[in-house]
């Protein structure tokens, strides 16, 4: 009975180390994406400073009309831009994380 014990104590230490390190590597990757999301915002905002003169979206190098986003996230920066125009919170601002981050 003790040996059964020992062992199932062994599995329970053993299973705790292996959550610590997952939960470890998530904070690390949530650290990551939340600064990705901080430098792209500052991009954007940036851009977006450059860029109301005219109205039209240009990419880094500054070709009118030219963005280096896909289509669909071009669609979705619009709807961020669009909603920080209009003073919307913090909180509605993230459509990928309604779509699961795709």
């Amino acid at each position: 009975m003790r040996d059964r014990l020992d062992a199932m104590e062994r599995r329970i230490r053993h299973v705790e180390e292996d959550w610590t390190e997952v939960y470890n590597k998530f904070r690390t990757l949530q650290m990551r994406v939340a600064k990705q999301v901080q430098r792209l915002d500052a991009n954007s905002s940036q851009e977006e400073q450059r860029g109301e003169g005219d109205g039209r979206q240009t990419s880094r190098d500054g070709v009118p009309g030219a963005s280096s986003l896909s289509p669909r996230m071009q669609r979705i920066q619009e709807q961020i831009l669009e909603r920080r125009r209009r003073g919307a919170p913090a909180e509605s601002l993230s459509p990928l994380a309604k779509q699961g981050g795709e």
